[in-house]
Order: structure tokens, then C-alpha cells, then sequence
């Protein structure tokens, strides 16, 4: 039997082909399936109705807009890339880190890809926290 996905802050947690998607419905702001299906047949070779599924699945997911008063239907995003980002990292916390937000922290300190402003940004956000 296939594993569910974990619902994290109201927001499923998505697969690479939605996310795929939803980054191009967030570029376009309103689209087709059509359209969807052009910008993403330059990436990957996937059949027009895969797309017309994956895009009617999020819109009943609540994370794509579906307008049924056109045809064709129109899509726009409901939900904006920082909440499916904060989402996919409760996730990660949750189920890898078991809970763990400082692994999840000083990964990214090791990793050596965080700039000095965002380090900065990081130690004001602990000053914060510290203060109450």
C-alpha cells in the first residue's frame, strides 16, 4: 500500500511534479492546463491529461483555484510558495529530524551556504526569541 503524505499546517506536502507546477502557476499567476502543459513539456516529456490530473488534484487540494465558469478552466494558485516552503520544512523537521529544528539549523550552518546577512538575520531572530 502506497505511504500517504503527512497534511503539515493545513497544506499537504507535495510531490516534484506539483511542485513542478505550482512553480509554474506561481510564475504565470493565472493559467491553463495548456499553458501549464507548454512551459512544461521544455522540462519534462509528460503527457497533457498527467498534467490535467496532477492540476485537478491540487485544485481539490485547495492549493490551485480551478474556474469552471471557462473553458477551458483557469487555475490560480491559492496558496503562495513560503507557506508550501514552511510546510515541506515541518515536514523534514517532523519525519527526518525527529523534531529536531536545531539539526535542521546547524545542517545548513555546516552545509557553508548561508551568506553573513543571513546569518545576521539568524542571530537577530535568537536575540528575539531570547528576549521573549
Amino acid at each position: 500500500m502506497p505511504r500517504r503524505r503527512k497534511k503539515t499546517n493545513g497544506i499537504h506536502a507535495l510531490g516534484d511534479l506539483e511542485m513542478d507546477i505550482m512553480g509554474i502557476a506561481w510564475d504565470l499567476k493565472e493559467a491553463t492546463v495548456k499553458d501549464v502543459f507548454e512551459v512544461m513539456y521544455e522540462r519534462r516529456r509528460l503527457a497533457y491529461t498527467t498534467i490535467m490530473t496532477v492540476m485537478n488534484r491540487l485544485a481539490i487540494k485547495k492549493i490551485l483555484g480551478q474556474d469552471k465558469s471557462t473553458v477551458p478552466y483557469v487555475y490560480t494558485p491559492l496558496v503562495q510558495r513560503d507557506q508550501i516552503a514552511h510546510s515541506m520544512v515541518d515536514e523534514v523537521v517532523e519525519r527526518v529530524m525527529d523534531g529536531s529544528s536545531t539539526a535542521v539549523i546547524s545542517y545548513l550552518m555546516d552545509k557553508g551556504t548561508m551568506s553573513k546577512d543571513e546569518l545576521a538575520e539568524l542571530k537577530a531572530k535568537i536575540s528575539e526569541i531570547e528576549k521573549g
